[in-house]
């Protein structure tokens, strides 16, 4: 993982508004449920552990976390799921589901390759993945140009588009079974009224959200979304 752990600190999640439970985190959990074959389940990159107690209900959750002080926050939020620091310390073939949200993009390609190596070893064969980045190629970026949501973190060093990630989640032992994008939600895109500009653009990300699939085309938002199994 990124050796600048410690930037994930208390004041990066109160400048990036992730610190407590969020819509998004019901509706990866909806998708794990719908498109993975069962647990144990296990947040990699946990953050502050909203996402780990929600799949709690699902069923076994562990969490991952380099950062202290994010393990910390996520073991009080999510009582009763073991939180590791340590890649070593995840057993082998444990797991029949991950999910890495928002977190390929914080790796340098070579970090990312030693990811994907720890997931094939403790994942379960045939299990399967959940990961979801920015999409620089995205209409999101197109819409918001320089003020894109995907410029706004600089720990953001490894901003791929969807066909980029798509060649390397599968050249490091990866199949694609699903993938997508989060649509749009970021709004307003325009000069337009926020609500208005939500009826212009957001609706298709609403839908989807609503609907607990995956539903809008690759591209077509501000993330991409990726269901991916073991081979």
């Amino acid at each position: 993982m990124n050796p600048e752990h410690t930037t994930y600190d208390e004041a990066y999640y109160r400048s990036n508004g992730q610190a407590d439970d969020r819509p998004a985190l019901r509706y990866y959990t909806r998708l794990v449920a719908r498109y993975a074959d069962g647990g144990p389940y296990l947040d990699f990159g946990c953050g502050t552990g909203h996402l780990v107690r929600r799949l709690s209900a699902l069923g076994p959750a562990t969490g991952f976390e380099v950062s202290e002080y994010s393990a910390e926050q996520a073991r009080r939020h999510a009582p009763g799921c073991a939180v590791h620091t340590r890649a070593d310390e995840l057993p082998p073939a444990s797991f029949g589901a991950l999910t890495a949200i928002h977190v390929l993009e914080h790796l340098t390609d070579d970090v990312a390759v030693q990811t994907m190596t720890t997931w094939r070893r403790i994942l379960r064969p045939g299990g399967h993945a959940l990961v979801v980045m920015p999409d620089p190629a995205g209409r999101g970026r197109r819409l918001a140009g320089e003020r894109w949501m995907g410029f706004a973190d600089p720990t953001h060093i490894n901003l791929k588009p969807h066909a980029a990630w798509r060649e390397f989640l599968t050249a490091h032992g990866f199949t694609v079974e699903r993938e997508g994008s989060d649509g749009l939600w970021d709004v307003p895109y325009s000069r337009l009224p926020k609500l208005l500009d939500a009826g212009v653009h957001a609706v298709p990300a609403f839908v989807q959200f609503l609907s607990g699939r995956m539903l809008v085309r690759p591209g077509s938002g501000e993330s991409s979304l990726f269901v991916l199994r073991r081979d």
